[in-house]
């Protein structure tokens, strides 16, 4: 057995630390409190604060990372989570339509039950993966929680909440990018792991899932969790199929088919290697109109096509190693010399969908993970 000094692992007990004001995520008992009419309130009886405590040695400072998706035993940037307190065994949960009390953004707060439509996606901060190759979340390194909204963050606030119960704690909500919205996760040292009388966790063993030849899939963006995603539904513009990134539940939709542009006897989908992808439900190929460079605002536009009749997408993946389940890639088109990448608008016809282009300009966004193999 071995123990990686720094990586964070699945079910591993870990702090949750926001680096601007220093506080940590922290549960309570406290039902939170709707506002009424004049000075009045009412308790949300199935809801409870969570808030940012500064003593590290509260024992509800404590989270397990829970995966949405099994891919390797270790958590990685891009992974798609919920956050469970390890002490009330409530799940931390958003909810855009209702407001904090004190900054008004959006309520965060503790449920029994998580939300399975509105995870959480661990961002990395800024584009180093293309110099550093590597996408595991290390122990004290910034980062970003991400809601489904892909403008809003976790965010710990540098005021107090105003209801008497919590009125010692920082508020916890959901806002815009500011530099409250950058955290670090924290393994527990052997110290604290005795204080909290909390045993190790041991990495067994790695769960690669590689990918193959005619493999059903479901492809997500790495940076925002959205799936590649398509339907019989086309482009006003052009009448092509048109291809989106898509947020959450998934669905038939969601699934393609990898494979081999050349049939060879290695079967393993590898670096550098040459692939068409097929969407399940309509047979259409992931396809550039290359003669007419259909252009979005934003880059070139990708359909869904009958055949290839163009030449594949060459799978690049982060590490130039074989691709497996979780690990980042791009698909570069190189008749234009651009990659796949999903846009920063809605797409054309489905206004809760982001467009899916070709770019030249590398970004986090054009990478892509394998979510999961469809049995």
């Amino acid at each position: 057995m071995q123990q990686f000094d720094q990586e964070i692992l699945v079910s591993e007990v870990v702090q949750i630390r926001n680096t601007k004001t220093g506080s940590y995520l922290t549960a309570t008992g406290f039902n939170t409190q709707e506002k009424g009419f004049l000075f009045s309130s009412t308790p949300n009886i199935n809801n409870y604060y969570v808030v940012g405590s500064d003593d590290p040695n509260n024992h509800y400072t404590l989270w397990t990372i829970i995966k949405m998706f099994d891919d390797i035993n270790r958590i990685n940037y891009g992974d798609i989570v919920f956050l469970k307190n390890l002490s009330t065994k409530l799940f931390l949960i958003y909810e855009f339509e209702k407001y904090s009390e004190v900054s008004n953004q959006v309520r965060v707060s503790l449920h029994e039950k998580r939300q399975e439509n509105y995870p959480l996606i661990l961002q990395q901060k800024g584009e180093q993966i293309f110099q550093t190759k590597s996408y595991n979340i290390q122990s004290g390194v910034q980062l970003k929680i991400q809601t489904t909204k892909l403008t809003h963050f976790l965010q710990a606030s540098n005021k107090n909440y105003t209801s008497k119960q919590v009125k010692e704690y920082k508020e916890i909500s959901c806002s815009k990018d500011s530099d409250y919205n950058n955290w670090e996760i924290i393994k527990l040292n052997p110290e604290k792991q005795q204080l909290f009388e909390i045993k190790p966790t041991w990495q067994l063993k790695i769960n690669n899932q590689e990918i193959f030849d005619s493999d059903k899939i479901i492809i997500r963006n790495y940076k925002s969790g959205y799936s590649l995603h398509s339907h019989k539904n086309k482009y006003s513009s052009t009448g092509n199929q048109e291809i989106t990134c898509f947020s959450y539940e998934r669905d038939v939709n969601d699934w393609w088919v990898i494979q081999q542009t050349f049939q060879m006897a290695q079967k393993q989908i590898q670096d550098q290697m040459p692939i068409n992808l097929v969407h399940q439900e309509t047979i259409k190929f992931l396809s550039v109109d290359e003669i007419n460079l259909t252009k979005s605002k934003n880059g070139n536009q990708v359909r869904g096509m009958p055949s290839p009749i163009q030449q594949s997408f060459i799978i690049s993946t982060i590490d130039n190693q074989q691709l497996i389940v979780g690990k980042p890639f791009f698909l570069f088109y190189q008749p234009i010399n651009k990659y796949l990448c999903q846009g920063p608008s809605l797409s054309e016809m489905q206004q809760t969908q982001y467009e899916v282009i070709m770019t030249d300009k590398l970004s986090t966004s054009c990478l892509w993970v394998i979510e999961k193999k469809i049995k």
